[in-house]
């Protein structure tokens, strides 16, 4: 199967929206030079994205129903984002629920665009 260029762009930029959270926690790791609690909430929300999209493809075939499936893995991606920052001491807020949303969000972007940007069988 080759690539279109779009499907390449669209692959890119689900790399980049993976990349974010990853991003941002390398930021707060530089600034405080000990803080790494970000990037293992990073890392649950990308790994519960994940989880959802591979255990979801496994069962489906059509494209709507996959897309679909990213509804369900910003959701799980959030929630695993929340539970690996409350595990690591962090106290349940506000700020807790807006960071872990953004890292849901850029997760399940993610998934989409990757799911998107697979080439297609004739």
């Amino acid at each position: 199967m080759k690539w279109s260029p779009q499907e390449r762009r669209t692959h890119a930029l689900s790399i980049l929206f993976a990349a974010v959270p990853f991003a941002f926690a390398l930021i707060r790791f530089g600034q405080t030079g000990y803080d790494v609690r970000y990037l293992c909430v990073a890392l649950a929300s990308l790994l519960g994205a994940t989880m959802v999209m591979v255990v979801g493809n496994a069962y489906t075939r059509g494209l709507t129903v996959r897309v679909a499936l990213s509804a369900g893995a910003f959701v799980i991606a959030t929630l695993c984002a929340m539970l690996a920052a409350v595990l690591l001491g962090t106290t349940v807020g506000l700020g807790i629920l807006v960071v872990a949303s953004a890292f849901g969000f850029c997760c399940a972007a993610s998934c989409v665009l990757h799911v998107l940007a697979r080439p297609r069988v004739l």
